[in-house]
């Protein structure tokens, strides 16, 4: 019997320095070099104007971010939650660039360029990483509340290619798209199934953000009054994990099963997602602001394969049973176990979607028998978010099949509750 769990383990060196807002903050020692935006740095022409500086210490969603971020930061900690693991592989956080952009708040949402922008690659962060934004004076005059839209690792995707960044308007940033990765190959494989040399695309828009006590006159006074945004990556997680019984019945006999291969059906991974998530405030940014636009997709008329998993791939143990999440098991505890006793298979990162994730496993109890099925379905798979499918074989009631799965997060938002189905 085949049993499934599954768990939504939910720029250009430095250029002369100009009275805009390309600077870099006194305490990091980094190479600001243009490589995808067509320029970076402000020209103030009002003589006698000197700079402000606002600070922000951006961090991925791990628990190696929130450890770094400040001590009374709230929705933050350096202890794993309870719906939470650690990033595997550790690439999953790393940060190879950074750009942000900064709009004075207002009405003029779609058309306004930003009063702030700061590009900064080549970058060997991991987790979180402090970036100092130089604001005119002019523009800083009266400036209590800005939005903040904030991109690392652009290149993993390529959107800001060719592009003037400087120049961008709210409504260029909100309508990046994800597109060339994350998706379908040609051939119906996955396209991603390694972190990117870049990194993983991971954004955050943040807005009516009150800066009105953190824009100061220089960078060092700007650090001590650092704001903090935590970021979420644009993509999600899916991956597969297979054991069987050991027995010694030959009639129940488990030395032969292998997966023949894995189906994620057709119009369920979407053409294109959103770069950005949906706009939140510094106030509600732990519970909103967590996904993209999700009204307008279109989908892949075609399947995603992934290949078979061999007997050596399915771990034997002497109960499977026994490694179903159980409640009050902490997420990273639970994958931690499962990596202990079998091989994880089949890893891929994918583009948000707001459509579950049906599709089919192929299966042999052994090696001549026939090929049967059973069909699975993952709610739906929202950016930052972690499939993990566990599949059992029993080795008795062999026509038979039962669906069991739980739902969890791969991010550290407390809001989010583990459902038994």
């Amino acid at each position: 019997m085949l049993d499934f769990a599954k768990r939504k383990i939910c720029a250009n060196q430095l250029t002369n320095i100009m009275k805009g807002i390309a600077a870099l903050a006194p305490t990091l020692l980094l190479t600001l070099i243009l490589t995808s935006c067509m320029s970076d740095g402000y020209t103030d022409t009002a003589a006698g104007k000197s700079d402000t500086y606002i600070n922000l210490n951006v961090s991925t969603p791990t628990a190696q971010a929130r450890a770094n971020a400040p001590a009374n930061t709230a929705g933050t900690s350096g202890t794993l939650g309870q719906d939470e693991t650690n990033p595997s592989p550790d690439t999953e956080e790393k940060i190879t660039s950074i750009r942000v952009w900064a709009f004075k708040s207002g009405s003029d949402k779609a058309t306004a360029t930003p009063i702030g922008f700061k590009s900064e690659t080549n970058l060997t962060a991991q987790g979180s990483h402090k970036v100092s934004m130089m604001i005119t004076r002019k523009n800083a005059e009266n400036l209590h509340k800005i939005d903040l839209y904030i991109l690392l690792n652009a290149e993993s995707e390529g959107v800001l290619d060719g592009k003037d960044c400087i120049k961008m308007t709210r409504a260029d940033l909100e309508n990046l798209v994800i597109k060339n990765q994350f998706g379908i190959t040609a051939e119906g494989t996955a396209q991603t199934t390694v972190v990117p040399q870049a990194g993983l695309p991971i954004s955050r828009v943040i807005k009516e953000l009150d800066v009105t006590n953190n824009i100061k006159d220089n960078a060092t006074e700007a650090a001590q009054h650092s704001i903090h945004i935590p970021l979420i990556r644009a993509v999600s997680k899916l991956h597969f994990f297979f054991t069987r019984k050991k027995v010694k019945d030959k009639d129940k006999n488990t030395e032969g099963v292998e997966v023949t291969k894995i189906e994620v059906n057709e119009n369920v991974i979407p053409t294109q997602s959103s770069v950005f998530p949906t706009a939140t405030t510094d106030a509600n940014k732990e519970t909103e602001g967590l996904t993209g636009d999700l009204t307008s997709l279109s989908y892949l008329s075609q399947k995603m394969t992934f290949g078979s998993v061999a007997t050596k791939d399915i771990g034997p143990v002497s109960d499977p049973t026994s490694y179903i999440r159980k409640p009050g098991q902490t997420a990273e505890a639970y994958i931690t176990q499962l990596r202990g006793v079998t091989t994880e298979c089949h890893l891929s990162y994918l583009r948000e979607t707001d459509k579950e994730l049906t599709g089919t496993i192929y299966y042999k109890l052994n090696k001549s028998g026939a090929v049967k099925q059973t069909p699975f379905s993952i709610s739906k798979a929202y950016r930052n978010h972690e499939m993990v499918v566990y599949g059992y074989f029993l080795g008795d009631e062999e026509s038979t099949l039962t669906l069991k799965y739980y739902v969890a997060d791969w991010n550290e938002k407390k809001a989010t509750d583990i459902v038994f189905d």
